[in-house]
């Protein structure tokens, strides 16, 4: 399926929108019907992030109040408005380009066709602009470094070890940035202290005087313990509620279907970064910045215990979007640098991400992540998926 793009002419030869998008429909029939079918599909991929989006506010808030049931409705009819949006620009634009031209062409019909529908992320609130352009870009990551031919990049995926070692170099990135930044912006699982301007052998260390370091560091172990059997507990009610065919029996192991492994990993990494600090801190007895990013790079072991994609690729994210703002701290007088930050970055990723996951279900479908496939196909009410599917028929018919 990687060489696909090589052979798009011979195989796309007196082929329209009509044998790839919308077999034995016209485009006006087709538009309107998946637009009307995208509405439902996308309020079925969406509803379930609404909800957790508002536990979320809910626990954060310690409070549920008619502000946070506004602001979640809201947001929730910005990600509507705004998928809905680009998946329909992209069959609109595709068969719109298709009849004017004649011809199917390759990047051009298959990846920009979304191009105009992806600019609505300008007018998203912020929550949808980062959580969205953010999560396209982690799943995107994830299809690149599948497709790539490269043998070591092949061995480098496969091993456990490789990809620990990878993880606790970022994790290590991310505090080090993190702790020299006069706020933290963006959201990670760590959040490093800076040094008490006055230390002597009680306070040595960088959490505050009145708690422990045994208190310190449970309070890290029941925080994500906490927070991370929440989250998976509300994602497996939301998932198991919606099949309401399931007996009570099959609902009580669905619910108990949670990704343990990954409690475990959130809760240690936490944990396991606090202890080291405290550690590093009492020997010397003396807390430095160095002591977050040793502690960083050690708690990163803990991957080994939940090597995924997703988490890896997170982490990735985070070192970017962590970079970007150090580096617009750093220089916030420049004025290259002022004229960037003025710049709307993440619906520009959006955009970009957008194209190139078009792109990935034409070309590159074995590859992409399970989020990105539902995402996608939901999002165009399977128009993707059947595209795809006539995509490949053709190449193997032709080529």
């Amino acid at each position: 399926m990687s060489v696909l793009s090589k052979y798009f002419e011979q195989a796309m030869i007196d082929v329209g929108c009509q044998e790839i998008l919308h077999p034995g429909r016209s485009c006006l029939s087709f538009n309107g019907t998946n637009f009307l079918g995208s509405i439902r599909s996308n309020a079925t991929f969406f509803l379930p992030i609404a909800l957790l989006r508002l536990l979320m506010l809910a626990y954060h808030r310690k409070t549920l109040s008619w502000v946070i049931l506004r602001q979640a409705i809201g947001e929730f009819g910005a990600m509507m408005v705004n998928a809905l949006l680009v998946a329909n620009c992209w069959t609109g634009t595709f068969c719109l380009a298709t009849r004017m031209t004649g011809r199917i062409y390759d990047n051009y019909s298959v990846s920009l066709a979304p191009l105009l529908g992806t600019f609505a992320m300008l007018l998203m609130p912020t929550y949808v602009k980062t959580t969205h352009a953010k999560a396209i870009f982690v799943a995107n990551l994830e299809c690149w470094i599948k497709s790539r031919p490269s043998r070591l990049l092949a061995t480098m995926r496969k091993s456990r070890t490789v990809g620990t070692f990878c993880f606790m170099l970022v994790s290590a990135g991310i505090t080090q940035l993190v702790s020299n930044m006069n706020r933290q912006a963006e959201f990670w699982f760590i959040t490093p202290l800076k040094p008490l301007a006055r230390q002597d052998r009680e306070t040595c260390c960088l959490h505050t005087v009145q708690d422990s370091c045994t208190r310190y560091i449970l309070k890290g172990l029941q925080t994500y313990l906490t927070f991370s059997t929440t989250l998976e507990l509300a994602r497996r009610i939301i998932v198991t509620f919606s099949q309401l065919r399931l007996s009570r029996t099959e609902q009580l192991k669905s619910l108990l279907r949670l990704r343990y492994r990954l409690i475990l990993f959130l809760t240690l990494y936490n944990s396991t970064y606090r202890m080291v600090t405290c550690l590093l801190a009492r020997a010397r007895r003396k807390a430095a910045n160095e002591d977050n990013i040793a502690a960083a790079f050690a708690c990163g072991i803990w991957y080994a215990l939940y090597p995924n994609y997703n988490i890896f690729n997170l982490a990735v994210s985070t070192f970017c979007q962590v970079a970007w703002s150090s580096t617009m701290e750093r220089y916030t007088n420049h004025p290259v640098a002022q004229m960037l930050d003025k710049l709307p970055c993440a619906p520009f990723v959006w955009s970009v991400s957008m194209c190139y996951v078009i792109y990935s279900r034409a070309y590159y479908p074995w590859a992409m992540s399970r989020f990105a496939h539902k995402f996608i196909d939901l999002c165009s009410n399977y128009a993707s998926r059947t595209a795809s599917e006539n995509f490949a028929r053709r190449f193997l018919v032709e080529c």
